[in-house]
């Protein structure tokens, strides 16, 4: 039987579709993610809900962190890898800002700096959960990022209960982005007197340009004629 040579294998992986760039050891972050999370409502908000005093006491919760802190993003080549990676340090960096005042009521107990605070450190840089939102994530250009990352709140959309990653990142944002949509009590509800939409349709319009067309393709037509009015945003922390 023979084999190729290392230059043969070198090239089917240049050129093979799916194949991405190294990405971080996801697998400790997606085991508490599915551990931890699970679909519920709560003061009349449908959302997923996170066991955060469990969580932080699962021995895999430091390796989770240590999986992105101790990684280079400069190794990452492509927009799904970084989209991905980005994603998951947002979650994950929030999660820590939470903990960081366990017992609380909200990740924002102690005020609006918990987002300019620094909340996690890549490799040897701290980040606070705005740069991650707008220095690393929104310039990569993908307004369903909005749908994936979570600030630990009843009205943001849900933390997913999967890691996200480059292959499955189309998928992914779909999904997230039409569980959004779908869900009346955060996101899209329609009326007879008006269409009722989550804040963060108006604190990103920049981002998703025509709201009703952005809808429109993952999820109902916003009719016309009618008042768009905001849903109430509860940050009450999503637990």
């Amino acid at each position: 039987m023979k084999f190729p040579g290392i230059l043969s294998l070198i090239t089917v992986f240049a050129i093979t579709p799916g194949l991405h760039a190294a990405e971080p050891d996801y697998s400790a972050w997606n085991s508490l993610l599915r551990k931890y999370v699970r679909t519920g409502i709560k003061a009349g908000i449908k959302t997923n809900l996170v066991r955060y005093s469990a969580l932080s006491k699962d021995p895999l919760w430091p390796a989770a962190q240590a999986a992105v802190t101790g990684f280079d993003p400069a190794k990452l080549s492509g927009k799904r890898e970084l989209l991905a990676f980005w994603i998951n340090v947002y979650n994950i960096a929030a999660v820590r800002k939470v903990l960081e005042i366990y017992p609380t009521t909200s990740i924002t107990a102690r005020g609006d700096t918990v987002w300019k605070a620094p909340a996690i450190r890549i490799a040897g840089r701290d980040y606070s959960l705005d740069e991650i939102e707008h220095k690393q994530l929104r310039p990569l250009g993908d307004a369903r990022i909005h749908f994936a990352i979570v600030c630990a709140s009843l009205s943001c959309p849900d933390l997913r209960p999967e890691a996200y990653t480059a292959a499955q990142l189309e998928k992914q944002l779909d999904a997230q982005t039409r569980a959004f949509v779908a869900n009346k009590t955060k996101g899209v509800r329609i009326e007879a007197d008006a269409v009722y939409v989550s804040a963060i349709f108006n604190w990103f319009a920049q981002d998703f340009g025509d709201v009703a067309k952005f809808v429109a393709r993952f999820g109902p037509k916003l009719p016309d004629g009618i008042a768009r009015k905001e849903i109430p945003y509860s940050w009450s922390l999503n637990e």
